[in-house]
């Protein structure tokens, strides 16, 4: 049953990046990302093999309509190859038998540092990938301000979520 609302959070999340948050772009330095958070809340009991594949499937997915080939799926599977060893580091083994990464196993100061690692880390590659440095300062603004509006937007959810 968590399988089938973890899939429909993502549907609905996914949708609403598609349909409103990917037109939402602010003199070009704002593209905040907020299906990664599906990502983040993953369950932490899958196999790190598996984790791998969902994020890049859900980062193909992105690209397919984002017109951006390759550039999310590779930041997605970045992010899920790095996010074991984040839980790792940042949960109790005895909480990493749960359902999904959320406030209710990591405290607010905690998850902060878990997603916004991870966070900058998605946004790095992807702005990284799509400009290769062309212009530094503007390059170095679209990761700043977007991993800032996206780590708003997770965080805000996750803690409306708790809620």
């Amino acid at each position: 049953m968590k399988w089938i609302k973890q899939f429909i959070r993502f549907v609905v999340i996914f949708l609403l990046q598609i349909l409103l948050i990917n037109n939402l772009h602010i003199s070009g330095l704002c593209h905040p990302y907020l299906y990664i958070v599906c990502l983040l809340m993953m369950p932490v009991t899958l196999p790190n093999w598996a984790e791998l594949i969902i994020g890049a499937l859900a980062g193909m997915m992105m690209d397919a309509f984002s017109n951006s080939p390759g550039v999310h799926m590779a930041a997605c599977t970045l992010l899920m190859f790095i996010r074991p060893y984040m839980i790792k580091r940042m949960v109790a083994e005895s909480e990493r038998l749960t359902d999904e990464i959320d406030l209710s196993v990591m405290s607010n100061m905690t998850f902060a540092i878990y997603s916004a690692v991870l966070i900058l880390i998605h946004h790095v590659m992807v702005f990284v990938l799509t400009n290769w440095f062309y212009n530094l300062l503007f390059t170095l603004g679209q990761i700043l301000v977007s991993s800032t509006i996206t780590f708003g937007l997770v965080f805000g959810y996750v803690f409306m979520r708790k809620k």
